[in-house]
């Protein structure tokens, strides 16, 4: 039997921290520019899912499950559900702001 596909899942804290950002940056850069934001930010999303190892660990947590990278100066931590084949994302924020869980 082949492997199911992973599938991405928001946590309500990362849909509320994309909406944040969605409205703060559509208030400082064009609607042009809003949508190459998405569509880079879906694609990475993408990747993640063929390949959900290919980020790095988070190094505060020793959790080999919970990773994280940047995207256009925001971090993205996410979490491996193996059991489900679920990619859960944590938290988005931007590289300035300290990691809250």
């Amino acid at each position: 039997m082949a492997n199911r596909e992973w599938t991405i899942e928001l946590s309500k804290s990362a849909e509320d921290n994309i909406d944040q950002i969605l409205l703060y940056i559509s208030q400082n850069i064009s609607q042009q520019q809003v949508q190459s934001f998405l569509r880079g930010f879906y694609d990475t999303l993408e990747d993640i899912k063929r390949f959900p190892r290919m980020y790095a660990k988070l190094p505060d947590l020793d959790d080999p499950n919970i990773r994280h990278f940047i995207y256009n100066k925001y971090r993205i931590v996410y979490e491996l559900i193996e059991t489900e084949r679920v990619i859960r994302i944590l938290t988005v924020f931007h590289t300035r702001q300290q990691l809250r869980l």
